[in-house]
C-alpha cells in the first residue's frame, strides 16, 4: 500500500483491504513523503506488525514499491511456491472479493503473470474508469471508456489486454524481479504500460479480471499525470520500444508533432496547452542517457519479437472515434478533451471525478447553481492568439524580406531600359530609365514612361469630360 498525502482516502481503503474474503499474507505500507498523517494511518489500520517504509516524495510509484519490497526477508522463493505482489494506491479501495478473483484468474492460467482489476469511480461505483489499458500505434494511452460511461457489464468478457492499471495490479514476484519492476525513467505516468509491455515481450500474459473491482479516485491533483507528463511518457515509450533504426525518425517526428500541437493550441486560443505540448515534446526527446539505459534493460528480458504485441494495440479508427466522443462530450474545451483522450483516466486530476464532474449533470433545484454548473470554463484573454499570430507573421515577413532591409534605393539610371526603345512611344527622353509623366493641361495624363514599360500611349489618353 503506497500512500502520498492520502489521509482523505486511506481509512476507507485500508478498511476495504482488511475486509478481503481472501486476506493478504503480508501487508507492507509505504509513505512517499506525505505532509499529512498518512504514515500514522498506515500504522493504525494495517495488521499488527506490518512494516511501514518511507520513500522519497518525487521518486514515483515504482521507487515506493521497491522501498516496500526491501522490507521483505530475502528474494522470491526458488521452490514451487509462488509469491504474488498486490499493488494498491492510497485512493484505490478494492471490493471484498477483489484479491480472491485475481488469484483465481492466475491459478486457472499459469501463463498469466500480471492481472489487473476493473476501475470504477470512487464516488460512483457504477461509473467506469477503465477495464484494462491499451495503446495506439504511437504509444498513446487508450482506455476506450467514454467520460460518462456506466458499468453495465459490457466489458466483463475482456481478458487478454495490452496493459492494466497499476492500482490493484497483481504481479508474480519472480517476474517482477526479472523485469526490474517499474522503469525509474517513468516515475509517474506510463510505468504500468511499460511493465506490461516488457512482460508481454518476455513471453508472459497480461489479463484484466472484470470480476475484481477497485474504486479509484480520479479527482485528485496529480502533477505526475498532467498533460505534459503524459506527452513525455508517450514519446519515451515510443522511443524505448522501437527498433534502433527508427529512433532518429521518431525523435524528429515527435518534435514536429510538438510544433503542430503548438499551432493547434494557439488556434484554439489555449496558449497554456500549446506551450506545454511543445515543451513536453522537446523534453521527451532530450533524455538520451535514460533512453539508452531503458532500451538496454528492455533488450535483456525480451524473448519475443516486437511485433508480438501489435495485435493488442488499438487501431487508428477506434482511437479517432474515441477522441470524437470525448470532444462531443465537452466541446467547449477541445485541447483538454484531447488530453483526456490520451490520459491515464485513473490518475489525471479532474478527468472523471464524481457524477457532475463526468458530465452527468443533475439539477439541484437552485437555478443559480444550475447555471454555474453549466457555465463554460474560463479562457485566457482572446487577444493572446491574435498577438501570437501577428508575431509569427512578422517573423516570417522579416525572414523572407531580409535582403531588402538596408538596401539602397532604386532610382535614375539604375532602372532597366525599356525593351525596344522609347521611339515607339514618342520622343526618347534625354536620359534612360525611369523618366517622367507628360501631362496635357485639361486632358489628364497623356503618356507615362517608366521602368517596366507600363505605358499609356497617346491613343489611350483620357479625354476631357463633356
Amino acid at each position: 500500500m503506497v500512500a502520498h498525502n492520502g489521509a482523505q482516502y486511506l481509512p476507507e481503503t485500508l478498511t476495504a483491504l482488511a475486509g478481503q474474503t481472501r486476506p493478504a499474507d503480508v501487508c507492507i505500507g509505504v509513505d512517499a513523503g506525505s505532509t499529512d498523517n498518512s504514515a500514522a494511518l498506515l500504522r493504525q489500520f494495517l495488521p499488527a506488525g506490518s512494516p511501514v517504509a518511507a520513500a522519497p516524495p518525487r521518486a514515483g510509484f515504482g521507487a515506493a514499491v521497491r522501498a516496500g519490497l526491501a522490507e521483505l526477508a530475502g528474494p522470491a522463493p526458488a521452490d514451487q511456491t509462488e509469491d504474488w505482489l498486490w499493488l494498491l494506491h492510497d485512493d484505490s479501495a478494492p471490493a471484498p472479493n477483489a484479491l480472491e478473483e485475481l488469484l483465481l484468474a492466475v491459478e486457472r492460467a499459469p501463463s498469466v503473470t500480471i492481472a489487473g482489476t476493473k476501475q470504477v469511480d470512487w464516488e460512483n461505483d457504477r461509473q467506469l474508469v477503465d477495464v484494462g489499458v491499451s495503446i495506439s500505434r504511437w504509444a498513446e494511452r487508450v482506455t476506450l471508456i467514454d467520460a460518462d460511461e456506466l458499468d453495465q457489464g459490457q466489458y466483463d468478457a475482456r481478458s487478454d489486454i495490452f496493459a492494466v492499471n497499476s492500482a490493484g495490479m497483481l504481479v508474480r514476484r519472480d517476474v517482477w524481479e526479472a523485469l526490474g519492476g517499474f522503469d525509474p525513467a517513468l516515475p509517474g505516468t506510463g510505468d504500468d504500460i511499460d511493465l506490461c509491455w516488457r512482460n508481454r515481450l518476455a513471453g508472459h500474459r497480461v489479463v484484466v479480471v472484470p470480476a475484481a473491482k477497485v474504486r479509484h479516485a480520479g479527482s485528485r491533483p496529480n502533477t505526475a499525470a498532467s498533460a505534459r507528463a503524459l506527452r513525455r511518457a508517450e514519446i519515451f515509450l515510443r522511443l524505448k520500444h522501437a527498433p534502433l533504426w527508427q529512433v532518429p525518425f521518431l525523435m524528429a517526428g515527435a518534435v514536429l508533432g510538438g510544433f503542430g500541437r503548438f499551432f493547434l493550441g494557439m488556434l484554439a486560443k489555449d496558449p497554456g496547452y500549446a506551450l506545454g505540448s511543445l515543451t513536453a515534446s522537446i523534453g521527451g526527446v532530450l533524455r538520451p542517457v535514460d533512453l539508452f539505459r531503458s532500451r538496454r534493460a528492455a533488450a535483456a528480458t525480451r524473448t519475443r519479437p516486437r511485433s508480438a504485441v501489435h495485435a493488442l494495440r488499438t487501431g487508428a479508427r477506434e482511437v479517432r472515434e474515441h477522441r470524437r466522443s470525448l470532444f462531443e462530450s465537452e466541446p467547449a474545451d477541445v485541447p483538454a478533451a484531447w488530453g483526456r483522450a490520451n490520459a491515464d483516466p485513473s490518475d489525471t486530476a479532474g478527468l472523471l471525478g464524481s457524477g457532475t464532474d463526468a458530465g452527468s449533470f443533475e439539477p439541484s433545484g437552485d437555478s443559480n447553481d444550475d447555471f454555474a454548473s453549466l457555465a463554460a470554463p474560463a479562457r485566457a484573454w482572446v487577444g493572446v492568439g491574435a498577438v501570437a499570430a501577428a508575431l509569427l507573421l512578422l517573423a516570417a515577413s522579416l525572414t523572407a524580406l531580409h535582403r531588402f532591409i538596408g538596401a539602397p534605393a532604386l532610382a535614375g539610371g539604375a532602372c532597366c531600359r525599356c525593351p525596344g526603345g522609347w521611339g515607339k512611344f514618342g520622343p526618347t527622353p534625354p536620359h534612360g530609365g525611369l523618366s517622367s509623366a507628360r501631362v496635357t493641361p485639361g486632358t489628364g495624363i497623356r503618356s507615362i514612361t517608366c521602368c517596366g514599360c507600363s505605358v499609356l500611349p497617346d491613343s489611350a489618353a483620357p479625354t476631357r469630360p463633356s
